[in-house]
């Protein structure tokens, strides 16, 4: 027309057949349908979504008492326990709701890991009874009812095999710790691989293609103030052929739990580089660890749902503080150092000051502080120092370091010098420098696998072993005749748990006396003497709190000094007239926490 002549002569339309336009307009179509996806491909490959690389966490419980926690495989309920005036109760809720339901009704019994079944429709449980043996396997049906008695004698958490007619665990003895396959309905047991003391094996793993059963090994002879060697083992089931599966080396692992579709695993683990828990990623089967969770919080603990997007864990919140009272007057405690981390116990000096452990950035360190709170002064820099005692005369400190590359003793002065090591130990090995400051006792792992009682000259030597038995946190009486501490004097095969309270002469032989202690007793503030050597003094967490309660020597029975009514006391110590006492005590929350993938809907 004259118009189109017009507009083409004016150079705005250019002359195109009416087929020639419907094809560009099908080309722009497809080009504009082509493009996100060819966007998609290039940014995955520019940046590939990595499990829980950002993650979304819901706190599930808020009691504060929860230790152990499991997810169904469906993701629709949640296991967990509650620990109350020192009884230990299973409780189960569904997903969507906040309302918990009682399974099994509060025990004595200690559990070591909650299972569910493939189904989902039942839950595994191993429970122990501290000081006792052995640990017993029962189930419950999810919602309630009667817990059958399944099997004894196992060390670990149970994982099923995927069609849930087998389950695998660890069973430990004196001499070997060992991977088990059992059959759910006969009962009838295998044995996959073993290990020797003083290397055990723990929180099996069944893969869900079913080829592989992942656990973690350690050995505790590499034991630093990290942790000791743990690694994760791969074994296949076929042919018990093994494989580490990582080259990577964490302090400790506590779980493992494979994600739904078996491209790695889930583990709650400290690293050597730090001591708190957190929750990490490990790849299968490259083995690459990665962190899922940061920060000063603790989580212990990892059980994923079968479609790979949530994890349960327990997260465990510390609040420390070091307070001093007057023993005797009906005043309240008095704040020394607030807002601190550390579990050392703090000590008296003879001349009033008080000795504290100070946790700075996962680093560890000695300090001294007045009673008051001021004059702070950090006594060791280099490595981690802790474990502190002071001699009678207070110019000198033993305690333990790893500033060499490996846990020792050393000792220093009072104003932190001459600072020399003495003797290779354990992490845990809680030396104790006697009265005169010429001798120090200490715990370390002997040659029957647990830890026993030592003693060494304090200007160094070598060092000698007073007994065979069980021991943990031994404190020497005012003369130093004598040693106290957490014992054990049956033949212990997996038991690892003080019963009792013993008194051993300084230069060795059987204890001259033993008094058993009851399930409420922590063992991990350790034991004080009075300052008259008559009494011994520790921490007994009975339905109305932790308080420190004193056992005479003489055979009388023991009686409360303390009438604390919250918060959990860590450590204690009298000063040298026996009229003041200082104590670490805070608040320790474990809550259930559902951590979930963020990318992932």
């Amino acid at each position: 027309t004259a118009s189109e002549q017009q507009i083409r002569d004016a150079g705005a339309l250019p002359v195109r057949s009416s087929s020639r336009v419907r094809r560009v307009i099908i080309f722009g179509a497809l080009l504009a349908s082509v493009a996100p996806i060819a966007f998609f491909i290039v940014s995955s490959r520019r940046s590939p979504h990595l499990p829980f690389e950002t993650v979304r966490t819901t706190k599930l419980t808020s009691d504060g008492q929860s230790f152990k926690a499991a997810i169904s495989p469906d993701g629709r309920y949640i296991a967990h326990t509650l620990l109350s005036a020192g009884q230990e109760s299973l409780r189960v809720r569904r997903a969507t709701t906040l309302h918990d339901i009682e399974i099994v009704p509060p025990s004595p019994h200690r559990y070591s890991g909650i299972t569910f079944s493939p189904d989902g429709e039942t839950v595994y449980y191993v429970t122990r009874t501290p000081g006792a043996e052995p640990s017993i396997l029962y189930r419950v049906p999810v919602m309630g009812g009667s817990s059958q008695k399944l099997k004894d004698g196992l060390d670990s958490p149970i994982t099923f095999s995927p069609d849930g007619t087998r389950f695998a665990f660890v069973r430990e003895s004196p001499a070997e710790s060992v991977l088990m396959v059992a059959d759910l309905d006969s009962g009838r047991e295998e044995r996959l691989i073993s290990r020797k003391l003083p290397e055990t094996l723990d929180y099996p793993a069944w893969s869900p293609d079913g080829r592989i059963i992942a656990c973690t090994v350690v050995d505790s002879s590499m034991a630093t103030s990290k942790g000791s060697d743990a690694r994760i083992l791969e074994v296949r089931v076929s042919d018990r052929t093994e494989r580490v599966l990582s080259s990577h080396t964490w302090g400790y692992i506590k779980q493992l739990s494979w994600f739904g579709d078996g491209r790695g695993l889930a583990m709650s683990a400290c690293g050597l580089e730090s001591r708190f828990y957190h929750l990490w990623y490990v790849s299968y089967p490259g083995g690459v660890g990665r962190k899922i969770t940061d920060g000063i919080n603790f989580q212990t603990g990892a059980s994923v749902s079968a479609d790979s997007r949530q994890i349960v864990t327990v997260e465990e919140n510390k609040f420390f503080g070091i307070w001093r009272i007057n023993f005797g007057k009906g005043v309240d405690p008095e704040p020394v150092v607030s807002g601190y981390h550390g579990t050392s116990a703090p000590l008296w000096t003879p001349d009033g000051r008080i000795v504290f452990e100070q946790e700075l950035n996962g680093h560890r360190s000695i300090w001294t502080v007045d009673v008051d709170g001021t004059n702070q002064k950090q006594l060791t820099m280099a490595g981690n120092s802790y474990d502190h005692s002071i001699s009678g005369d207070g110019r000198t400190l033993a305690y333990v370091s790893d500033r060499s590359g490996s846990p020792a003793i050393w000792t220093m002065d009072i104003d932190g010098g001459n600072q020399e090591m003495k003797v290779k130990a354990d992490a845990e090995a809680f030396p104790q420098l006697s009265p005169d400051g010429k001798w120090i006792t200490y715990t370390t792992i002997g040659s029957r696998h647990w830890t026993t009682l030592w003693r060494v000259a304090a200007r160094g030597g070598r060092p000698v072993e007073l007994s065979d038995k069980l021991w943990q946190h031994p404190a020497i009486s005012p003369d130093g005749k004598s040693i106290a501490g957490f014992y054990a004097d049956q033949q212990l095969g997996t038991q690892r748990t003080p019963t009792s309270i013993a008194v051993i002469h300084s230069d060795g032989g059987p204890p001259w006396q033993v008094i058993p202690i009851s399930l409420s007793v922590s063992t991990k503030p350790g034991i004080r003497w009075t300052p008259n050597g008559a009494q011994l003094i520790y921490v007994d967490g009975r339905k109305d709190g932790d308080n420190l309660w004193s056992q005479p020597l003489n055979g009388g029975r023991p009686h409360q000094l303390t009438q604390f009514h919250s918060d959990t006391l860590f450590s204690f110590d009298w000063s040298h007239d026996g009229k003041q006492l200082v104590f670490n005590r805070g608040v320790e929350a474990r809550d259930v926490v559902l951590v979930q993938d963020a990318q992932r809907k």
